[in-house]
């Protein structure tokens, strides 16, 4: 079964009338006819086995567990052990015991060692920033904000035990557990070796007691480009000074937008769901290749900008927000942390891996219908069916959303086709970028920007004349009718809100 009918499965089951809740903790402790009892191994309040690396059940989502006890019973998820279990369940049952287990609360783990810090600390660099030189994501980028998990496919890893983690990581690489949704944590997976597998288990393991920032610097690399690449400093290169100190405020400003510059959003993004790895990555509109590039004419705005009136325009358009002062904390700290980042870039430069690729026209027309349908295999299962985007379970955006009121306006520049296909083309879907075809990418543009978003900052008081004065051309779909929709005509309003 694909993913996304999986996925659907769960959701229609759970909308069912749910069952007493002693049903559930009864199946746990003491069985059915045909089940035992699952405490024998996970444990009566779904604590697991660590030193047999048997996962903790506690605290996970519920309609993860019931996804699991499916693929176990239908074969999907491969082991002898669970098979038989989960077959001997109904679904009713299946639902009843996983609410159950979803219902208790996950046990502090213990604080970590001492002599676990080094293997920590790298796992830490993994888990949140990742490697993108090898085209490793962070893993807390689908997984939530320090592991906490995002709905029925993402789980949550904060707290589950390291040998858990690891023999999992480790059935992926070598094939052996093939459930993973687009086979991404495989893709990822076989890019890890041992060591780097053995730290990111350790980190999620110790996560609830550790801080949400590592307070330590750990060895980051700078990554390895492709020939011409420029590569910007590593992480670990920042100076412990005062002008250190901005420039990992303005770090955190574009990773994690939403708590940092709260003021000027108005929308669920984060600077880096457009600018991936930190603004780091090439045909990722990296900020090395932008903060060199400005002062500069742009044909948006009809007047040469500074790079801190660019950083205006984000938060006006992509964050659909407010924009903040020239001068401000906020604009000065991203600056800051660009000029960190091209360090040794030349200036005035255009530079391989600036922007987005510009792809060529396909040979066939864009095509919503096309679109749609890449987007329901390749998208729907992150940013959601209707491209609402997801939380995680502590409630924190995770995965952007792509249409609707909490996405970006009709003034960025990810409403323009052309733009939003050469994202995609090189990026997507994540951590598995160049996978889409030239064809794919523009259709599945062209159906992301055919659906409603916040109205354009600019708006004239006329679709038709803002469409004239500002989307007047065959990549905006801004002014066009849609399914019997003229797009704008109904957009909410602009602005943070």
């Amino acid at each position: 079964m694909k993913p996304f009918a999986l996925a659907a499965l769960a959701l229609s089951v759970f909308a069912a009338t749910q069952a007493p809740a002693a049903s559930g903790r009864d199946i746990a402790i003491t069985g059915t006819q045909d089940a035992p009892a699952c405490s024998a191994c996970h444990g009566a309040k779904g604590e697991g086995q660590a030193a047999a690396a048997i996962p903790r059940l506690a605290g996970l989502d519920a309609g993860y567990i019931f996804r699991q006890l499916t693929s176990f019973a239908d074969g999907t998820r491969k082991n002898d052990t669970m098979r038989p279990v989960a077959s001997a369940l109904s679904d009713v049952e299946r639902k009843a015991v996983a609410v159950y287990y979803a219902s208790q609360k996950p046990a502090v783990a213990p604080a970590p060692a001492a002599s676990a810090d080094t293997a920590i600390a790298a796992g830490a660099a993994l888990a949140q920033s990742g490697d993108w030189s090898r085209g490793i994501p962070g893993c807390s980028q689908c997984h939530g904000p320090d592991g906490s998990g995002v709905g029925a496919l993402v789980p949550r890893l904060a707290g589950q035990s390291a040998q858990y983690i690891e023999a999992q990581l480790k059935a992926w690489r070598a094939g052996t557990r093939e459930d993973d949704p687009m086979g991404l944590m495989a893709s990822v997976a076989k890019k890890l070796d041992d060591t780097e597998i053995g730290s990111v288990a350790a980190y999620f393991a110790a996560a609830p007691s550790i801080p949400s920032t590592p307070t330590g610097k750990p060895e980051t690399k700078a990554n390895e480009p492709k020939a011409g690449t420029f590569v910007p400093p590593p992480e670990n290169a920042i100076p412990d000074d005062e002008f250190g100190k901005l420039v990992r405020l303005g770090a955190n400003i574009f990773r994690d937008t939403q708590h940092y510059a709260a003021q000027y959003v108005g929308n669920t993004l984060a600077c880096q769901n457009c600018h991936l790895d930190g603004g780091r990555m090439a045909n990722s509109a990296p900020l090395w290749a932008a903060y060199v590039s400005y002062p500069a004419y742009r044909s948006k705005t009809k007047e040469v900008n500074t790079y801190e009136e660019r950083l205006q325009g984000c938060f006006l358009y992509s964050m659909n927000g407010k924009a903040p002062a020239l001068g401000s904390k906020t604009l000065v700290a991203l600056e800051a942390y660009s000029f960190f980042l091209a360090k040794g870039a030349p200036v005035g430069v255009e530079m391989p891996g600036r922007g987005y690729p510009a792809l060529k026209k396909p040979a066939m027309a864009f095509d919503y219908a096309r679109g749609e349908q890449i987007y329901k295999r390749s998208c729907a299962l992150c940013h959601g069916a209707n491209g609402e985007g997801q939380k995680s379970a502590d409630g924190r955006p995770v995965f952007p959303a792509l249409w609707g009121a909490k996405s970006f306006n009709w003034g960025a520049g990810m409403g323009n086709i052309k733009n939003a296909a050469g994202f995609i083309k090189a990026n997507m879907p994540f951590s598995q970028g160049a996978t889409l075809s030239d064809q794919e990418a523009w259709d599945v543009a062209a159906f992301v920007d055919s659906h409603e978003r916040p109205q354009d900052p600019r708006f004239t008081g006329s679709v038709a004349g803002t469409r004239q004065k500002y989307h007047d051309g065959d990549t905006w779909m801004y002014g066009r009718e849609v399914n019997g929709v003229v797009l704008g005509a109904h957009s909410p309003p602009a602005g943070h809100h």
